[in-house]
């Protein structure tokens, strides 16, 4: 097949345009590319969780007894409470003889700073709305 080509300028002759396909010579392979697809997610497991408690309040309250009496020997007391501001369990361990506070968990810090962050929080999330 052949197309002539016309101009407007007639200073520039007609020439011809071949439009034939070499069918004999190899065509330049291409190759496929595959998309990877994601792995799918595997299931979560399952746990059941107990939500019965492992021990009585009675059991309880007797090992924390037996604790204050080991700690006897040591002129150490242990004291479990709930700090009236956050809602938290505090324990504090003391001096017998002279009430010192020896150590308490969570610290004096830690207490305000979650009384802190509910203000905030209360600031921040306002109830009417």
């Amino acid at each position: 097949m052949e197309i002539e080509a016309q101009g407007t300028n007639p200073q520039v002759a007609p020439h011809k345009v071949n439009t034939q396909v070499d069918i004999s010579r190899p065509v330049a392979q291409t190759e496929a590319v595959v998309k990877h697809q994601p792995k799918p997610v595997p299931e979560a497991p399952k746990v059941d969780i107990n939500r019965e408690p492992i021990i009585s309040a009675k059991e309880l309250e007797a090992k924390i007894g037996e604790l204050n009496e080991a700690m006897v020997s040591r002129n150490q007391a242990v004291i479990f409470s709930t700090d009236p501001q956050t809602g938290k369990d505090v324990v504090r361990v003391t001096n017998k003889s002279t009430g010192e506070l020896i150590r308490q968990m969570p610290s004096v810090e830690a207490l305000k700073a979650m009384q802190n962050i509910d203000q905030m929080m209360g600031l921040i999330f306002n109830k009417r709305t």
